[in-house]
């Protein structure tokens, strides 16, 4: 990708007031961290106000953008950090994702018995998710649905390496345990 694309340099000009140069960060991480933010809230309309909040924080923050540090990790560090600030209000809906249809998979060939299969385990693991503390439930959404190295989660949520592996073990550790009993598999 050339200089003048990288989201390091558009926020780079972010950082020096370019409103215009937002608008295509906005664009490239809509999905992905709209899906992040929803899925750390448990709800749909909550997260899309917190999506709003996290670019007005980009926005109030740009400043302390330094170039050409990882343009995604300290967007995600500002999602994560209005997520928990969100947590800490208690003003998270109870409501779940499968209430809007966030977390079941896309239609695609699947006859409609695969279909359904896959919506209730959709449920299943989007309930198992929830109950995660907000710590390692971050975790898990950057690295599974993310995709992000432990190394960028660990940037983004400004700790150590082992920490988040920590995370990840417990949290896969609880999902086990939620899960098995209720997908049938041996435990």
């Amino acid at each position: 990708m050339d200089e003048p694309c990288r989201d390091e340099a558009l926020m780079a000009e972010v950082a020096r007031g370019q409103r215009g140069a937002l608008e295509p960060l906005i664009r490239r991480h809509v999905t992905p961290l709209l899906t992040f933010i929803q899925r750390m809230t448990g709800d749909y309309h909550r997260g899309e106000e917190l999506f709003q909040d996290v670019f007005l924080a980009v926005w109030c923050k740009r400043h302390l953008y330094e170039y050409p540090r990882p343009f995604k990790t300290w967007l995600y560090a500002i999602a994560a950090n209005q997520c928990r600030h969100a947590f800490r209000r208690k003003q998270l809906a109870t409501e779940t994702l499968m209430d809007h249809g966030a977390l079941v998979p896309a239609l695609g060939r699947e006859s409609p018995v695969e279909t359904v299969i896959a919506s209730e385990t959709a449920t299943l693991v989007g309930g198992a998710l929830a109950l995660l503390p907000p710590q390692q439930r971050s975790v898990v959404v950057l690295r599974v649905w993310q995709q992000m190295s432990y190394a960028e989660i660990a940037q983004t949520l400004a700790t150590g390496e082992g920490t988040v592996r920590a995370y990840m073990h417990h949290a896969l550790a609880t999902l086990r345990k939620h899960l098995e009993p209720r997908l049938g598999e041996p435990g």
